[in-house]
Protein backbone atom coordinates (compact mmCIF):
# COMPACT_ATOMS: atom_id res chain seq x y z
CA UNK A 1 0.00 0.00 0.00
CA UNK A 2 1.68 3.47 -0.91
CA UNK A 3 2.18 6.00 1.41
CA UNK A 4 -0.49 8.51 -0.71
CA UNK A 5 -3.27 5.71 0.26
CA UNK A 6 -2.49 5.21 3.55
CA UNK A 7 -2.37 9.23 4.31
CA UNK A 8 -6.16 9.05 2.52
CA UNK A 9 -7.14 5.88 4.49
CA UNK A 10 -6.12 7.90 7.94
CA UNK A 11 -8.00 10.78 7.74
CA UNK A 12 -10.84 9.02 6.25
CA UNK A 13 -11.24 7.50 9.46
CA UNK A 14 -9.92 10.17 11.55
CA UNK A 15 -12.92 12.38 9.97
CA UNK A 16 -15.38 9.68 10.52
CA UNK A 17 -14.18 9.26 14.67
CA UNK A 18 -14.45 13.45 14.49
CA UNK A 19 -17.60 13.41 13.08
CA UNK A 20 -19.48 10.50 15.29
CA UNK A 21 -21.93 12.17 17.60
CA UNK A 22 -19.97 11.69 21.20
CA UNK A 23 -22.74 14.05 22.46
CA UNK A 24 -25.15 11.16 21.93
CA UNK A 25 -27.63 10.51 24.90
CA UNK A 26 -30.53 7.69 25.42
CA UNK A 27 -33.24 9.29 27.06
CA UNK A 28 -34.58 5.69 28.44
CA UNK A 29 -31.25 4.56 30.04
CA UNK A 30 -30.71 8.27 31.60
CA UNK A 31 -34.32 7.35 33.62
CA UNK A 32 -33.72 3.53 34.00
CA UNK A 33 -31.01 4.92 36.47
CA UNK A 34 -33.43 5.04 38.87
CA UNK A 35 -36.47 3.08 39.56
CA UNK A 36 -38.64 6.45 40.50
CA UNK A 37 -39.17 7.25 37.28
CA UNK A 38 -39.98 3.91 35.94
CA UNK A 39 -43.69 4.50 34.91
CA UNK A 40 -42.79 7.34 33.11
CA UNK A 41 -39.76 6.01 31.32
CA UNK A 42 -42.12 3.60 30.46
CA UNK A 43 -44.90 5.95 29.11
CA UNK A 44 -42.03 7.48 26.98
CA UNK A 45 -41.10 4.69 24.98
CA UNK A 46 -44.71 3.22 24.48
CA UNK A 47 -45.49 6.47 22.93
CA UNK A 48 -42.98 6.77 21.07
CA UNK A 49 -41.72 10.01 22.56
CA UNK A 50 -38.37 7.99 23.55
CA UNK A 51 -37.18 7.43 20.13
CA UNK A 52 -38.34 11.64 19.12
CA UNK A 53 -36.36 12.83 21.90
CA UNK A 54 -33.31 10.47 21.74
CA UNK A 55 -33.20 12.13 17.60
CA UNK A 56 -32.62 15.99 19.31
CA UNK A 57 -29.41 17.67 19.79
CA UNK A 58 -30.60 20.03 22.23
CA UNK A 59 -33.67 19.04 24.92
CA UNK A 60 -34.91 19.51 27.96
CA UNK A 61 -36.97 16.89 29.44
CA UNK A 62 -39.65 17.55 32.51
CA UNK A 63 -39.58 14.30 33.95
CA UNK A 64 -42.31 12.56 36.82
CA UNK A 65 -42.28 10.58 39.54
CA UNK A 66 -44.19 7.19 39.54
CA UNK A 67 -46.84 8.89 42.07
CA UNK A 68 -47.16 11.99 39.84
CA UNK A 69 -48.50 9.90 36.66
CA UNK A 70 -51.65 9.00 37.66
CA UNK A 71 -53.39 10.45 34.84
CA UNK A 72 -51.67 8.36 32.84
CA UNK A 73 -53.32 4.99 32.80
CA UNK A 74 -57.19 6.53 32.77
CA UNK A 75 -56.16 7.82 29.18
CA UNK A 76 -55.82 6.31 25.58
CA UNK A 77 -52.21 6.26 24.22
CA UNK A 78 -52.72 9.17 21.60
CA UNK A 79 -53.86 11.35 24.85
CA UNK A 80 -50.70 10.45 26.88
CA UNK A 81 -48.76 10.90 23.83
CA UNK A 82 -50.22 14.84 23.66
CA UNK A 83 -49.94 15.49 27.25
CA UNK A 84 -46.43 13.79 27.77
CA UNK A 85 -45.51 16.19 24.56
CA UNK A 86 -45.75 19.26 26.87
CA UNK A 87 -43.13 17.77 28.87
CA UNK A 88 -40.25 17.92 26.51
CA UNK A 89 -38.63 21.75 25.78
CA UNK A 90 -37.04 22.24 22.63
CA UNK A 91 -34.10 23.57 24.17
CA UNK A 92 -31.72 23.12 26.74
CA UNK A 93 -32.44 24.28 30.83
CA UNK A 94 -31.02 23.22 33.77
CA UNK A 95 -31.64 24.89 36.77
CA UNK A 96 -28.44 27.28 36.95
CA UNK A 97 -29.82 28.63 33.32
CA UNK A 98 -33.52 28.50 34.21
CA UNK A 99 -32.25 31.00 37.43
CA UNK A 100 -30.41 33.78 35.66
CA UNK A 101 -33.43 33.88 33.23
CA UNK A 102 -33.45 38.28 32.82
CA UNK A 103 -36.76 38.46 33.64
CA UNK A 104 -37.21 35.59 36.21
CA UNK A 105 -39.60 34.49 33.72
CA UNK A 106 -40.24 33.15 29.87
CA UNK A 107 -42.46 30.62 27.38
CA UNK A 108 -40.68 27.70 26.31
CA UNK A 109 -41.83 26.15 23.05
CA UNK A 110 -42.28 22.18 23.71
CA UNK A 111 -42.87 19.32 20.98
CA UNK A 112 -46.43 19.54 21.44
CA UNK A 113 -46.22 23.03 19.82
CA UNK A 114 -44.34 21.51 17.06
CA UNK A 115 -46.83 18.94 16.23
CA UNK A 116 -48.94 21.27 14.85
CA UNK A 117 -52.10 19.89 16.87
CA UNK A 118 -51.64 22.93 19.29
CA UNK A 119 -54.01 25.54 19.46
CA UNK A 120 -53.23 29.20 21.04
CA UNK A 121 -51.01 28.92 23.66
CA UNK A 122 -51.66 25.50 24.16
CA UNK A 123 -47.66 24.68 23.06
CA UNK A 124 -45.75 26.39 25.20
CA UNK A 125 -45.12 26.17 28.89
CA UNK A 126 -44.28 29.23 31.21
CA UNK A 127 -41.51 28.94 33.56
CA UNK A 128 -41.42 31.15 36.30
CA UNK A 129 -38.12 32.12 39.39
CA UNK A 130 -40.69 32.97 42.49
CA UNK A 131 -39.00 35.18 44.65
CA UNK A 132 -37.99 32.41 47.43
CA UNK A 133 -36.22 30.94 44.64
CA UNK A 134 -38.50 27.98 43.23
CA UNK A 135 -39.06 27.40 39.58
CA UNK A 136 -42.33 26.73 38.47
CA UNK A 137 -43.97 25.40 35.29
CA UNK A 138 -47.25 25.41 33.84
CA UNK A 139 -49.42 25.84 30.52
CA UNK A 140 -49.06 29.29 29.27
CA UNK A 141 -52.37 29.78 28.51
CA UNK A 142 -53.99 32.68 30.19
CA UNK A 143 -55.71 31.92 33.26
CA UNK A 144 -53.23 28.40 33.94
CA UNK A 145 -51.89 28.07 37.35
CA UNK A 146 -47.86 27.67 38.07
CA UNK A 147 -48.47 24.90 40.23
CA UNK A 148 -45.81 22.63 38.83
CA UNK A 149 -42.47 23.03 41.29
CA UNK A 150 -39.20 21.64 40.07
CA UNK A 151 -37.85 19.58 42.55
CA UNK A 152 -34.12 18.52 41.63
CA UNK A 153 -32.16 17.62 38.85
CA UNK A 154 -32.07 14.33 37.51
CA UNK A 155 -29.15 14.35 35.18
CA UNK A 156 -27.44 16.90 32.65
CA UNK A 157 -25.45 17.32 30.07
CA UNK A 158 -24.81 20.35 28.81
CA UNK A 159 -25.65 21.57 26.53
CA UNK A 160 -27.41 18.64 24.68
CA UNK A 161 -30.01 17.54 27.30
CA UNK A 162 -31.34 17.89 30.78
CA UNK A 163 -34.13 15.75 32.77
CA UNK A 164 -35.86 17.79 35.35
CA UNK A 165 -37.76 16.30 38.51
CA UNK A 166 -40.89 17.93 39.09
CA UNK A 167 -43.89 17.41 41.68
CA UNK A 168 -46.73 17.29 38.79
CA UNK A 169 -47.67 17.47 35.19
CA UNK A 170 -48.62 20.53 33.24
CA UNK A 171 -51.97 19.91 31.82
CA UNK A 172 -52.90 20.30 28.34
CA UNK A 173 -55.68 23.69 28.98
CA UNK A 174 -57.95 25.02 26.60
CA UNK A 175 -57.58 28.18 25.30
CA UNK A 176 -61.76 28.27 24.95
CA UNK A 177 -62.84 28.09 28.58
CA UNK A 178 -66.10 26.67 27.79
CA UNK A 179 -64.98 23.75 26.80
CA UNK A 180 -63.34 21.60 29.32
CA UNK A 181 -60.23 19.09 28.72
CA UNK A 182 -56.98 18.00 30.59
CA UNK A 183 -57.02 19.45 34.03
CA UNK A 184 -54.51 19.15 36.46
CA UNK A 185 -55.08 18.66 40.75
CA UNK A 186 -56.06 22.45 41.10
CA UNK A 187 -56.08 24.24 37.62
CA UNK A 188 -57.80 28.19 36.90
CA UNK A 189 -59.97 27.97 33.96
CA UNK A 190 -58.76 30.05 31.40
CA UNK A 191 -59.74 33.14 31.56
CA UNK A 192 -61.28 35.59 28.75
CA UNK A 193 -59.21 38.83 27.33
CA UNK A 194 -61.15 42.07 28.78
CA UNK A 195 -63.04 43.60 26.21
CA UNK A 196 -60.51 46.82 26.65
CA UNK A 197 -57.79 44.40 24.80
CA UNK A 198 -59.90 44.76 21.37
CA UNK A 199 -61.44 47.32 19.03
CA UNK A 200 -64.80 45.86 17.75
CA UNK A 201 -66.44 46.98 14.41
CA UNK A 202 -69.52 46.63 14.62
CA UNK A 203 -71.72 47.28 12.01
CA UNK A 204 -74.04 50.60 11.82
CA UNK A 205 -77.17 51.04 13.68
CA UNK A 206 -80.19 50.86 12.00
CA UNK A 207 -82.28 54.39 11.37
CA UNK A 208 -84.64 55.36 13.44
CA UNK A 209 -88.49 55.62 12.69
CA UNK A 210 -89.66 59.28 11.96
CA UNK A 211 -90.46 61.24 14.68
CA UNK A 212 -94.06 62.81 15.06
CA UNK A 213 -92.76 66.11 14.57
CA UNK A 214 -91.40 64.94 11.53
CA UNK A 215 -94.54 63.28 9.90
CA UNK A 216 -96.21 66.77 11.05
CA UNK A 217 -94.25 68.46 8.94
CA UNK A 218 -94.55 66.46 6.15
CA UNK A 219 -98.11 67.26 4.60
CA UNK A 220 -97.11 70.88 4.96
CA UNK A 221 -94.28 70.05 2.98
CA UNK A 222 -95.87 68.08 0.77
CA UNK A 223 -98.29 71.08 -0.05
CA UNK A 224 -95.44 73.63 -0.01
CA UNK A 225 -93.71 71.67 -2.92
CA UNK A 226 -97.28 71.38 -5.02
CA UNK A 227 -97.97 74.77 -4.89
CA UNK A 228 -94.62 76.11 -6.14
CA UNK A 229 -95.39 74.63 -9.41
CA UNK A 230 -98.14 76.96 -9.82
CA UNK A 231 -96.48 79.90 -8.43
CA UNK A 232 -93.17 79.32 -11.09
CA UNK A 233 -96.53 79.45 -13.59
CA UNK A 234 -97.85 82.45 -12.74
CA UNK A 235 -94.98 84.48 -12.32
CA UNK A 236 -94.17 83.15 -16.03
CA UNK A 237 -97.31 84.38 -17.40
CA UNK A 238 -96.90 87.63 -15.51
CA UNK A 239 -93.28 87.83 -17.44
CA UNK A 240 -94.75 87.17 -20.75
CA UNK A 241 -97.53 90.13 -19.93
CA UNK A 242 -95.11 92.51 -19.49
CA UNK A 243 -93.26 91.90 -22.25
CA UNK A 244 -95.54 91.95 -24.91
CA UNK A 245 -96.82 95.13 -23.73
CA UNK A 246 -93.12 96.55 -23.84
CA UNK A 247 -92.78 95.08 -27.29
CA UNK A 248 -96.16 97.30 -27.95
CA UNK A 249 -94.92 100.38 -26.90
CA UNK A 250 -91.40 100.14 -28.72
CA UNK A 251 -93.83 99.77 -31.50
CA UNK A 252 -95.45 103.00 -30.94
CA UNK A 253 -92.36 104.65 -30.58
CA UNK A 254 -91.04 103.99 -33.52
CA UNK A 255 -94.13 104.63 -35.50
CA UNK A 256 -93.80 108.53 -33.93
CA UNK A 257 -90.45 108.98 -34.76
CA UNK A 258 -90.82 107.46 -38.00
CA UNK A 259 -93.53 110.21 -38.98
CA UNK A 260 -91.90 112.98 -37.15
CA UNK A 261 -88.76 112.56 -39.53
CA UNK A 262 -90.73 112.56 -42.57
CA UNK A 263 -92.68 115.88 -41.91
CA UNK A 264 -89.44 117.35 -40.90
CA UNK A 265 -88.04 116.22 -44.39
CA UNK A 266 -91.37 117.37 -46.62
Amino acid sequence: MSSSTSLTLFFFFASAFLYTPSDSFNITTILSQNKDFSTFNKLLSQTGLASTINSRQTITVLALANDAVYLFGDQSMEDNKVVLSLHIILDYYDIKKLKSLSKKTAILTTLFQQSGQAKGQQGFVNVTVKDNGDIAFGSAVPGSLLDSQVIDSVASEPFNISVLHISSYIPLMNPNPSDKIYTSSSPLPAQAPNDDDYEYDEPPSPPSPPSSSVKAKAPAAAKAAAAAPKASASKANSTTSASVINSQLDLAFAVVMSSFWLFMTV
